[in-house]
């Protein structure tokens, strides 16, 4: 089943007073099919129609299970390489590992580093970054590890929250005494979980326009790739300079900035996106990638959204303190510059700005575009659409500021918690044409995420200023931390070095766990 036959199943099972789904009315733009077998329960959960309801269908299913860390890692990750090897795109292109270049993880902890300064309320700049090779780093480095290691018993809150048998997602509760009589499920677990970005068509009227007009042919943006050979599995699009798709990624690219000679970060489909510049990484890195409109279908070198549509890396949503609600991590490790999901939810622009509007959901949205976005306007203006088209386009990146919003439809990407030393980042992604609505909001891995560690990023300064007093976040950086005075001196070369200590910590240990299993 595709993304979009997926709404359309949601829109068939909602009686039309739900008012859970009632956003439903428009699936905007998918990346591809993706992979979906109906799990058992969907159609009752999806029937419930209020949040009573759903949570009384939840705790039909909720129970106690054994649960053993090490045995799931291992099992995962030797599921994930089988995967990797039986897919036709993956086998021959896609390379998994840790980063074990020491230029290239220092590279990454510096950035790093800067980012923990920023999120601290500090700016830097890489450049003006000291020596670090030489630093002294505390012995209360090593308690900062950030895996996340479970009970043995477990509370199955639910076996699989997408309720998609080739996307299983489990859902666990490990708090101190709570039991399966006495499990608290929040509302903010009782969404319906979607890959696909949708919108309301009669509240964002000018978005629909842009949709509408961007399917004619001169507003589209696909090439006619393709190759002759039938053992070719994947056609190098990237590599294709007269490609229209791989044209515009390059135009995008070049808004980047990157600092110490470095090379701009590729948006291709197998390569790792390893920022090198500061702390604007959302404003300064786009991409653009094929789609299945292309003669290459997207299974080219030139579609960055290829590895988060294999779901990849197997994950579940955890819930280990009640104030903090649910988090998520993988069991297995996700490479540093790796794409990995893409933040999903419903498109909220002119909603927003109308006056009185209705819309208290901003501390789960993500903001993809802002008003009088310069940079976008610029690449509409250079880009041949018709002019009805064009003029529009620049309305919207001009008056208007879009979010993303999963309070009623979103996926796991949602649970990803704030942290002051994150290892996640987002960056665009347009495809098929350059409206709010081709955006792709993808979560790309900083650094390696090492099997148990959970999926973080920085909600921003605001946020980060509300939680000065509160902020659980763990990390050896974070602002109410017991080391926080000591951390807010510290130096940008002293940041980079304690990354690095904690990275090699984390990298030690999953290689001793896979040499004791495979070797």
């Amino acid at each position: 089943m595709s993304a979009e036959e997926t709404m359309e199943a949601l829109r068939e099972f909602a009686p039309e007073a739900d008012n859970m789904t009632q956003y439903l009315t428009s699936n905007v733009e998918t990346s591809q099919p993706l992979p979906f077998e109906v799990d058992d329960g969907f159609a009752e959960y999806t029937k419930a129609n209020t949040y009573d309801k759903r949570r009384r269908v939840v705790k039909n299913s909720v129970e106690e299970v054994e649960y053993d860390e090490m045995k799931q890692q291992l099992s995962a990750h030797e599921e994930m390489i089988e995967k990797i090897k039986s897919d036709p795109e993956l086998n021959s292109n896609y390379r998994f590992d840790a980063i074990y270049d020491d230029g290239k993880t220092r590279q990454i902890c510096r950035v790093l580093a800067q980012r923990t300064m920023i999120s601290q309320g500090r700016k830097v700049e890489i450049a003006a970054c000291g020596e670090d090779r030489h630093i002294q780093v505390p012995e209360s480095i090593s308690e900062y590890q950030t895996t996340y290691v479970p009970p043995e018993k477990r509370i199955q809150i639910m076996k699989n929250v997408t309720f998609n048998k080739k996307d299983v997602i489990p859902v666990y509760s490990d708090i101190a005494g709570e039991t399966v009589e006495s499990i608290s499920i929040p509302n903010s677990l009782l969404f319906d979980y979607t890959d696909a970005n949708y919108f309301n068509q009669t509240a964002e009227h000018n978005l629909a326009r842009a949709v509408k007009m961007s399917e004619e042919d001169k507003n589209t943006i696909k090439c006619n790739c393709c190759t002759s050979d039938p053992d070719k599995k994947v056609i190098r699009c990237y590599e294709n300079r007269n490609c229209p798709c791989f044209i515009m990624n390059e135009k995008l690219q070049k808004f980047q900035k990157p600092m110490n000679g470095n090379l701009p970060a590729k948006f291709t489909s197998f390569e790792p996106i390893h920022f090198t510049s500061t702390d604007i990484h959302f404003y300064q890195h786009m991409g653009f990638a094929c789609s299945e409109l292309c003669g290459c279908e997207g299974k080219c070198t030139n579609n960055v959204l290829m590895i988060p549509n294999k779901r990849l890396f197997p994950v579940e949503m955890f819930r280990s303190n009640e104030k903090l609600g649910f988090g998520v991590r993988s069991s297995v490790l996700i490479p540093a510059g790796t794409p990995v999901i893409e933040f999903v939810g419903e498109i909220i622009g002119e909603q927003v700005h109308m006056e009185n509007a209705n819309w208290n959901n901003i501390e789960y949205s993500y903001q993809v575009t802002y008003g009088k976005d310069d940079v976008l306007k610029q690449v509409v203006d250079n880009t041949k659409f018709s002019k009805n088209y064009k003029g529009l386009l620049k309305d919207l990146y001009a008056n208007i500021s879009y979010y993303l919003d999963p309070t009623v439809c979103g996926n796991y990407a949602r649970m990803a918690s704030h942290s002051c030393a994150a290892n996640m980042d987002l960056v665009r992604v347009f495809q098929k044409s350059l409206s709010p609505a081709h955006i792709h909001l993808v979560m790309v891995a900083v650094t390696d995420i090492f099997p148990g560690t959970p999926i973080t990023i920085d909600y921003g300064n605001d946020y980060a200023t509300r939680l000065k007093t509160k902020c659980q976040c763990g990390t050896f950086a974070c602002t109410n931390g017991t080391e926080s005075r000591e951390m807010k001196n510290a130096s940008h070369a002293e940041l980079t070095r304690y990354h690095q200590e904690l990275s090699q910590l984390e990298r030690k240990k999953w290689y001793n766990n896979l040499k004791v299993h495979f070797l």
